[in-house]
């Protein structure tokens, strides 16, 4: 069985939210303040690519799943979040309705998937600003162009087009996530730039086990089977790092509701090692009778 190492930032009760306390969050392997301030700084010190014991760390929230990302050996942050039985049914007779998304229909008859995207920039945004979404910029379908001085958006209009395909209880669940995860990665990476993406699938994709070469994707999965990731110590690879075979015991399984924040192989001193994963099957496009509906918040490089 896969095993998933406790988040460090998590094993300090004083980093817990209240509520994964009162849950019985169980504190496994703590380490001392002077250990792990060692461990930050190999981390970046480092100039080697994750080994076969880099984990999945397992967070009690998307703060210290972002936080854990600075840790060399983490390939991977998850937080298990399980969804209330009325949002959980409210997504599925969502999806269960076939929703028709604008431009759909521009789509191949073979295309798997259908997205909502918009681009979140916090370029010029102060590190303490009060209202970094606001202050923002945000780029997308029927939003004005970059450059457009004056003109533009701001990063909550552009997340308004992305989400208002959703009735509004289940965008606000959506746009709550999204907001987490954005300022969770923004404030423990540093990087400005994101890419935000609603996910509508049809049909089977990314079946073979792969790594993406980005910096980093993160996903919830709110309707329909969850991606599936892998523990590193049962992960073969080409020497340019891309994944060639998964040991079936190395296999972790996202539930909805979940938050999988992945690295890439362009991550740091990741050299093409970026997490292993692979969609779940639900069928060909034309015979599909389980679509799926996700998030997903990559961070992009400045342009």
């Amino acid at each position: 069985m896969c095993t998933l190492v406790p988040c460090r930032m998590c094993e300090d009760p004083r980093h817990r939210p209240r509520e994964a306390l009162e849950h019985g969050v169980q504190e496994e392997g703590a380490r001392g303040a002077e250990i792990a301030a060692s461990k930050r700084a190999r981390t970046a010190e480092s100039v080697e690519a994750p080994d076969s014991e880099a984990s999945i760390a397992l967070c009690a929230s998307v703060a210290d799943a972002a936080a854990a990302l600075a840790d060399i050996d983490c390939i991977a942050a998850l937080v298990r979040r399980p969804l209330g039985e009325d949002t959980l049914s409210g997504f599925a007779e969502y999806i269960e309705s076939r929703p028709q998304w604008p431009n759909i229909d521009e789509l191949h008859p073979l295309e798997a998937t259908c997205d909502r995207v918009a681009v979140i920039d916090f370029s010029d945004v102060a590190s303490d600003d009060t209202d970094p979404l606001e202050a923002a910029r945000g780029y997308g379908r029927n939003l004005p162009p970059r450059g457009t001085a004056g003109k533009e958006a701001s990063a909550k209009a552009a997340m308004a087009q992305v989400f208002k395909v959703l009735p509004e209880s289940l965008r606000m669940v959506a746009a709550g996530d999204a907001i987490s995860l954005l300022l969770a990665l923004r404030s423990h990476t540093g990087r400005r730039q994101y890419i935000l993406k609603m996910e509508l699938v049809r049909g089977d994709t990314c079946q073979k086990w792969h790594c993406d070469q980005n910096i980093c994707r993160s996903l919830v999965t709110y309707a329909g089977p969850g991606t599936i990731t892998a523990r590193e110590g049962g992960v073969q690879r080409a020497p340019n790092g891309c994944v060639e075979a998964v040991l079936d015991d190395a296999a972790v399984h996202i539930s909805a509701g979940d938050f999988l924040i992945m690295k890439g192989g362009t991550w740091g001193t990741n050299n093409g090692r970026g997490a292993a994963h692979r969609a779940p099957p639900i069928g060909p496009v034309h015979s599909c009778l389980q679509h799926r509906l996700l998030l997903k918040v990559d961070i992009a490089e400045d342009f």
